[in-house]
């Protein structure tokens, strides 16, 4: 029998010899020559998804619920998961012990998007927290247009997550600690809601109360002050911007945002899974309903003056944000409305095209990431102290102006129309026109940065460039580990002046720790020489709490690059007539990239030596508070029965995030 094609006579069956390649030809010093291989073969990957739960486990039970966000790969996680700018530690205070950490780099997580989501294994609980700040840190990193820096304590640069803290219905972000404690309860018995009656809610797996804790945490990175209770405004706005951050970063997610617009016909604000917050721990805690809503507040412009419980008063801003938004939503969608239409506005009864929903989709998740990206861009536009909700809207304009000048959709007017209606009003502006709430451009030039501190800046925005530098990255990730670790530690975060950072002899940046240190001197001395003209008192040290460079591109692709500095001046000789907190003044100052001093946002110091344009300011300023404390006063019993020493620290104890969020968040 012959099989075709077998090859005959002699060699038959033999396998034939392979020659190997020739080897690269050498060079004169006899060295081989260069050979070239594609980065995209031999780096890691860029993106490491996970899954969670898009809002909390009682929305989970249905699978579509359950989704997998992407968020940076970072080189050389560890198990907990911990990272580069956040650790989880999972000890459970209740019970007095440690959970096994999960090892996200085991390959079985690797090849699944790490676990599934599952209420009863801490491990997930531990990747759950980690995934949902990595992706809050990574929107705010992309708005501000620079590495995030927390706050950092004594002990620990790195911000911790402690998923199962405590017993108690209460999750908090601990300033002291660098911290996010997240507690875990048992539901109400008599009315639970969609829950089991009794059954255990972890706050470590709701999404809202993950990013609204983060986002405490940022803001006092950015603002560290803002937790100074110096009028009625500041603690509502810490509460309501966390608030803000957990409602926009849900527009992220497409599969749950389509499904949403399919089921309201694009009436977004009609579904509960997109304005209402943390709506597990609400409904378990009995209360019937979802702990916090975007549209909790109808528009009154008399509620503002008669809300003073933080939470309360935070969410009047939450809701003239929302507001905003939807309106210019509707806006952007109205075409897409008349077209699937005919013109009549009125949609079919039945589902909608599926195209019509991706479309009215996306146009959706781009207007709520440009508000995000807006609202915190604007705490580049902030005083340092004493922030009022005037102040937020007057930076939210300006922020947005700045890199978008074509106000195509009209969102920058539908905001303003969501604080009027509410009665927020800005002090110092004629008017509500943008061009009246725009902060003011400095023409003074006896203000600007002196030439040599001029010099060490545009240094410092060099080395900001090779730190978010893309390309460079890519290059240092293909290196040894050590090096792809540090290329990500400074893009993820800023370095810092800390005894405890890398010596510059390693650090993938060299010179950044002296440049800084300069360059905080020459600011010091700057702001000493121009002490009155900034609205500071001459006879008392100002501190430069913070400056970075900024770049930012926007809509049009215009790239606008900027110097930021904040400083402080404190007067701890009036602290007893505040309850306990010192008299300060701020200043933020944001300079072009040439030095010259663009826009001053200022919280004078009233002292007796105050000048014009400033003096009017600083004692309205000081009235304020004064009024603020004796407010507060009224309403607290332990003025009569406290202990001994509380008097003179009453404020201070009033700012604790723990006391303030015992059980509402």
């Amino acid at each position: 029998m012959t099989v075709t094609g077998r090859p005959k006579g002699k060699g038959a069956g033999r396998t034939p010899k392979r020659s190997a390649p020739p080897p690269p030809p050498d060079d004169p010093a006899g060295k081989p020559g260069p050979r070239f291989a594609s980065i995209s073969a031999s780096r890691p990957a860029d993106r490491r998804k996970l899954n969670i739960f898009v809002s909390d486990p009682m929305a989970g039970r249905r699978a579509r619920y359950r989704t997998s966000i992407d968020v940076n790969n970072e080189p050389g996680l560890l198990p907990g998961p911990v990272g580069a700018l956040v650790e989880v530690i999972d000890y459970d205070g209740e019970h007095d012990q440690y959970y096994t950490p999960v090892d996200l780099n085991e390959p079985v997580h690797l090849m699944q998007g790490g676990l599934l989501p599952n209420e009863s294994d801490p491990r997930f609980h531990q990747q759950m927290v980690y995934a949902v700040t990595m992706k809050v840190v990574e929107s705010a990193r992309r708005a501000l247009g620079r590495p995030i820096k927390f706050y950092r304590s004594e002990r620990t640069p790195r911000l911790r997550l402690i998923p199962h803290a405590f017993y108690g219905a209460n999750a908090f972000f601990d300033p002291k600690s660098n911290a996010i404690f997240f507690g875990y309860f048992k539901a109400d018995s008599d009315d639970p809601g969609p829950n089991l009656p009794g059954q255990l809610v972890f706050t470590c797996l709701s999404h809202d109360i993950i990013a609204h804790e983060v986002t405490h945490a940022i803001v006092h990175g950015l603002r560290r002050y803002f937790l100074e209770p110096t009028n009625h405004d500041v603690l509502a706005f810490h509460e309501a911007f966390a608030d803000i951050v957990a409602l926009f970063q849900r527009f992220s997610y497409a599969p749950i945002l389509r499904e949403q617009i399919q089921a309201s016909k694009g009436r977004i604000q009609d579904q509960a899974m997109l304005v209402e917050l943390a709506r597990q721990f609400g409904y378990a805690s009995g209360s019937g309903q979802a702990l916090r809503s975007a549209l909790g507040v109808k528009p009154d412009p008399t509620l503002l003056g008669r809300t003073f419980e933080c939470h309360d008063r935070g969410a009047i801003l939450v809701s003239a944000v929302f507001d905003g938004f939807y309106r210019t939503y509707e806006g952007r969608i109205a075409d897409l409305l008349r077209i699937a239409t005919n013109g009549s506005g009125e949609l079919p009864a039945g589902h909608l095209h599926p195209d019509l929903v991706e479309r009215v989709a996306n146009e959706a998740s781009v207007l709520a990431d440009h508000v995000l990206r807006m609202c915190l861009r604007a705490f580049d536009y902030l005083p340092p102290v004493d922030v009022t909700f005037g102040d937020f809207l007057r930076a939210l304009v300006t922020a947005d102006l700045d890199v978008n000048p074509e106000d195509r959709f009209e969102l920058r007017f539908n905001m303003i129309e969501g604080f009027r209606i509410r009665g927020i009003f800005p002090d110092g502006v004629f008017s509500l026109a943008e061009e009246s709430l725009t902060l003011p451009t400095c023409d003074d030039p006896g203000l600007d940065l002196d030439p040599h501190l001029v010099e060490l800046v545009q240094l410092l925005f060099a080395i900001n460039a090779r730190a978010l530098d893309w390309a460079g990255r890519v290059v240092q990730r293909t290196r040894p580990s050590s090096d792809g670790l540090a290329a990500f530690q400074s893009v993820v975060r800023e370095s810092d002046e800390d005894p405890d950072d890398a010596d510059e002899e390693g650090s993938l940046l060299p010179s950044e720790r002296g440049l800084k240190r300069k360059i905080g001197q020459g600011l010091g001395h700057y702001v000493s020489q121009r002490a009155v003209a900034l609205g500071f008192e001459p006879d008392k040290p100002i501190a430069v709490v913070s400056f970075h460079p900024v770049h930012r591109i926007g809509l049009d692709q215009r790239v606008l690059v900027e110097f930021v500095v904040q400083f402080v001046q404190t007067d701890e000789t009036r602290s007893a007539e505040f309850g306990g907190i010192p008299m300060r003044a701020g200043l933020t100052a944001i300079f072009s990239a040439d030095g010259r001093l663009r826009t001053v946002v200022s919280r004078p110091m009233p002292h007796p030596g105050v000048t014009e344009p400033f003096a009017a300011a600083a004692g309205a300023r000081a009235d304020r508070q004064r009024a603020f404390v004796e407010a507060i006063d009224l309403g607290d019993p332990r003025l009569a029965w406290g202990p001994d020493g509380y008097e003179a620290v009453r404020m201070k104890l009033r700012k604790s995030l723990a006391s303030l969020h015992a059980g509402i968040l």
